[in-house]
């Protein structure tokens, strides 16, 4: 499908060889540098898959050519940088678009759509995790360090609030015993419920240790007004409500990257349909590092946007 709505121009990788070898896939041109990719063809938008070896620098030269970017991949901490590309983007209409995967699981978006029909809007989430060791593969591309990894659990848990968070409180608990059992607990409160007032959050628990028994995908529960929705893995959900209770396989639906780059393609059409932007990562890179700093203060810590620090 997507390949009737994409067509590769251009490709550039620092390894010429590898450059060479998607551009024969996609019978597509090989340029020697970010310079000639946005100078030398007409395009209609970028595709940052991969920054890691230049930094931001192949960010900073596509945001300033007025063209659409959608951008994998880890985009660090450094959010006054961040703060400065998300707003010249936003002055000039920009979109760029980070993958968030975790937005657009077959499990979440069956989510949404059950709490539109059945459960109502969600009040409390709880996951349950730990962060993937140095060597291990990744459910989630671009999420392979602890921060990258916990930007993308907080913007899930705010995608899924549709509201903004106030508060971070971080926990340490031990079972000196059981090193497997020692866990970081994050509690991030959201505003409460404008209807019936009712408090809203997501706890994060991150074992230190993971076992050998559990999966790797994050188990997520989700209560809501009239019922509540778990899952522990991409294609499956469960779902109660007062009088059903189900478990659905979601194989069939589409997969996440097939999802992102629909919605991408037609905001570079001019569509109006709402992605994630620069300010959804500054607001998860703050919720992390007032979570470390909540838990070396042990204190709870307010959570303030750019124009509220400023």
């Amino acid at each position: 499908m997507m390949d009737q709505r994409i067509q590769i121009k251009a490709v550039f990788d620092p390894v010429r060889s590898r450059a060479e070898q998607v551009a024969e896939h996609w019978n597509a041109a090989v340029v020697s540098g970010i310079g000639s990719l946005v100078s030398r063809y007409p395009l209609d938008a970028f595709l940052l898959l991969h920054s890691d070896w230049m930094d931001h620098y192949p960010l900073k030269i596509l945001s300033q050519q007025h063209r659409p970017v959608y951008i994998a991949g880890s985009l660090g901490e450094e959010l006054e940088l961040l703060e400065l590309i998300h707003a010249r983007a936003t002055e000039q209409l920009v979109t760029l678009m980070p993958e968030f995967s975790r937005r657009y699981s077959q499990a979440t978006s069956r989510f949404f759509e059950l709490a539109v029909t059945r459960l109502g809007n969600p009040n409390s989430i709880q996951i349950e995790t730990c962060c993937p060791g140095v060597d291990q593969e990744v459910e989630i591309p671009g999420q392979k360090n602890e921060t990258d990894f916990l930007v993308g659990l907080f913007d899930w848990c705010c995608y899924v609030m549709r509201t903004k968070p106030v508060q971070v409180h971080t926990t340490f608990h031990s079972d000196s015993s059981d090193l497997s059992e020692d866990y970081r607990q994050i509690k991030v409160d959201f505003l409460p419920d404008p209807v019936s007032t009712s408090e809203r959050f997501a706890v994060i628990k991150i074992k230190s240790e993971q076992r050998e028994s559990e999966s790797f995908f994050p188990r997520h529960q989700i209560a809501c007004r009239n019922g509540k929705a778990e899952f522990h893995s991409p294609d499956e959900i469960h779902w109660e409500d007062e009088s059903s209770s189900i478990t659905e396989s979601l194989k069939s639906d589409r997969r996440e990257l097939e999802v992102m780059l629909d919605h991408f393609c037609r905001r570079v059409i001019g569509g109006i349909i709402p992605v994630a932007n620069i300010n959804d990562v500054c607001q998860a890179i703050q919720l992390v590092k007032l979570s470390r700093k909540s838990l070396k203060e042990g204190v709870p810590l307010k959570f303030e946007t750019a124009s509220e620090r400023d």
